[in-house]
């Protein structure tokens, strides 16, 4: 029998302080730029757990539907900009 071999992809998780809707209630978003895509939770790690789920599960969709994985080939650069007001 011939040994299966696993294929990895990643995908960068933007993860920003937010607030829930309705309740005000503090929490955090993770975005998925390339596959438009986003999970909240009440932690950081929460929010990161959240999305990989989503992933995890938007992938296995398109799989299903017979169409292409995204990449995500972006090399972005996030900074930072000061400026005197």
């Amino acid at each position: 029998m011939q040994k299966r071999t696993r294929k990895f992809l990643e995908y960068r998780i933007l993860i920003i302080p937010d607030t829930r809707t309705g309740t005000g209630k503090k929490c955090f978003t993770a975005y998925v730029p390339v596959l438009g895509i986003a999970a909240d939770g009440d932690t950081v790690e929460e929010a990161r757990i959240n999305a990989e789920k989503l992933v995890f599960f938007h992938l296995e969709s398109l799989k299903k539907e017979g169409k292409q994985l995204p990449l995500d080939t972006e090399a972005d650069f996030i900074t930072t900009a000061k400026v005197s007001v």
